[in-house]
């Protein structure tokens, strides 16, 4: 849920002459034409990257029908280098061929504090530092996010290699969540241990039931803790969605669990037995862990997030820093499970929830055509895989037929040679235009983006002070009408506008994106004096104190131009007058 403090109560005055009612309805048949972009990374056999290949040896299918490719784009590592010289010649080095700016990559380095482990973070940050001045000479931008308790933007898209060194010195400061998390699963342990043994069978029942409360208590906080992460990874991609290029995402940390609690669960079978769970019922049920895991699979929220990624084509990548190990876990006295089926059946705990974690990392990367990094303890010879797909791949593009239907439509894309592999993200939400400038608006908040061809202006007035330490703050847009295409329809002149407006806390808290759909309707008798005004839109904000980010954007619907401008604003109590003497 939004949090009060950040819920936008918006009002509307003209400024402009007062909207005329319109003698008949203005229909205009809009048709979004959106490309598909779709990066394809092709591999023979052995695993082997493959250049060379031509717009003809590909094919795309969306929903199983062939389309046209019209975009065809394609680099190779080799393209960085000179052939070789000649005898006695010095090699001279060839710089890299200009890249056009559709193809430029943004890449955001998402690093998750709240799932990872002091010395994980601590080598992944070193192996890092390489890694982005290897980007950079290649001509990459790169963004450092940090999540904690909050998602914070650590340095802003940027090719400045002394500004990224100084964020990531600055996130090896940043609390890491994993020992603390490993000490509450341990306590929910040693409780259920304490609980679940022995007595009397109704007594026995009664710390069965106390016993299986503590495991719920565990999930929820996993749940809890999982849900907040995935959110702010969701926002960072639809950041992204107002930016040209390609855009990726790596995403560094521990794991995420796939289903939250799924040791505790099978600790507390593994202890009592499942007799003694079905008969140590709650609320007239027994209790049935496998089902209840089952039931708490977070497996439709990750679908999200790859469905948001692919709907704004982002590549997510992911790295465990947990490394061939997992992370750490439990101590060997709770560490043991017996699956049932002898001593080759025997796993431990640890083994069970690191391949809980990392399902969703493997899944992120594969349905967004992107890659993981798992279960290896060289964190540099993963890195430098991922950066061969930035480095060597096919860029497809096509034309939707769907129009911007806002519907998830699945893409295939067939190499015509059997012996060659591709990789490419799996499908796309195919958005309509209004949709995607609520993203490109997001996208001004988070990466201090602007650009106002509709030359709008924001001015903001004196707070007021609506309950405890909130305040309603007016935010008034203003947009000249010189700006504004308007169409003839009877005796009046009628544009549409959409207007957006989003805030950021200083925390780093987002409240919802709120859009507003403002038809313009002038006399025409009166066009020519209108034309000299300005339309205005009034925002009441009810904002904590503090210094918040707005970020506002207009989208003229008849034109298609689009203006987006944020303003970080003072919100405070005003200063009492003097009483006169």
């Amino acid at each position: 849920m939004v949090p009060r403090y950040l819920r936008p109560l918006l009002a509307l005055i003209a400024i402009a002459a007062l909207p005329a009612a319109a003698q008949n309805e203005l229909f205009i048949d809009q048709v979004d034409v959106n490309v598909v972009n779709v990066e394809v990374f092709v591999t023979d056999r052995d695993g082997n990257r493959v250049a060379g290949l031509s717009q003809e040896d590909f094919e795309i299918l969306e929903d199983g029908r062939a389309v046209e490719i019209s975009n065809f784009y394609s680099v190779s590592y080799q393209d960085a280098f000179a052939p070789a010289p000649e005898p006695g010649r010095r090699a001279m080095p060839q710089p890299r061929r200009e890249i056009p700016p559709d193809q430029q990559l943004h890449l955001a380095i998402f690093m998750d504090h709240a799932h990872i482990y002091p010395a994980s973070r601590r080598q992944i940050l070193e192996e890092l530092e390489g890694f982005i001045e290897d980007r950079l000479i290649e001509g990459d931008k790169i963004m450092l996010v940090g999540f904690a308790r909050s998602l914070e933007i650590v340095e802003p898209f940027t090719q400045d290699h002394q500004r990224l060194l100084r964020g990531l010195g600055k996130m090896s400061k940043e609390a890491a969540y994993g020992p603390m998390i490993d000490a509450q699963r341990r306590q929910a342990f040693r409780s259920m241990t304490l609980f679940a043994d022995g007595g009397d069978p109704q007594a026995a029942a009664a710390n069965i039931r106390t016993a299986h409360g503590f495991v719920r208590s565990y999930v929820q906080s996993v749940q809890s803790d999982t849900r907040k992460v995935t959110e702010s990874i969701e926002k960072v991609v639809r950041s992204l969605a107002g930016l040209p290029g390609r855009k990726a995402l790596l995403y560094v940390s521990n794991g995420l669990p796939q289903r939250p609690g799924e040791e505790a669960y099978q600790y507390l079978l593994d202890i009592t037995g499942a007799a003694a769970l079905r008969s140590a019922s709650v609320s007239g049920v027994g209790i049935d862990p496998a089902l209840e895991a089952i039931r708490d699979d977070e497996a439709p929220l990750f679908e999200r997030v790859t469905r948001e990624a692919n709907a704004h084509q982002v590549t997510l990548y992911a790295l465990d820093a947990g490394g061939s190990g997992g992370g750490s876990g439990l101590s060997a006295d709770l560490n043991q499970i017996d699956t049932g089926v002898g001593d080759s059946g025997r796993v431990t705990l640890d083994a069970l929830r690191a391949n809980n974690l990392r399902e969703p990392m493997i899944e992120l990367a594969e349905a967004t055509g992107g890659a993981s990094v798992i279960n290896t303890n060289n964190f540099g010879d993963g890195l430098a895989r991922m950066a061969a797909d930035f480095d060597t791949y096919y860029s497809l593009g096509y034309n939707s037929p769907r129009g911007g239907d806002g519907k998830y439509h699945k893409i295939q894309v067939r190499v015509k040679r059997p012996d060659l592999r591709v990789r490419h993200r799996t499908g796309y939400i195919d958005k309509p235009q209004t949709e995607k400038v609520a993203d490109r608006t997001l996208s001004s908040l988070l990466l201090d983006l602007e650009s106002n061809p509709l030359g709008i202006e924001v001015e903001t007035g004196e707070p007021e002070l609506h309950d405890r330490n909130r305040y309603l703050l007016p935010v008034l847009v203003r947009i000249p009408m010189r700006q504004v295409t308007l169409l003839p329809n009877g005796d009046t002149q009628e544009g549409r506008l959409q207007i957006y407006v989003v805030v950021k806390d200083e925390k780093g808290g987002v409240s919802d994106l709120h859009q507003h759909p403002y038809p313009v309707s002038i006399p025409t008798e009166m066009l020519e004096k209108a034309r000299q005004t300005d339309v205005g839109y009034l925002a009441r904000l009810e904002l904590l104190s503090g210094k918040p980010k707005i970020a506002v954007g207009v989208w003229d619907e008849l034109s298609g131009e689009e203006s987006f401008v944020q303003r970080k604003v003072l919100v405070e109590r005003p200063p009492k007058a003097k009483k006169g003497r």
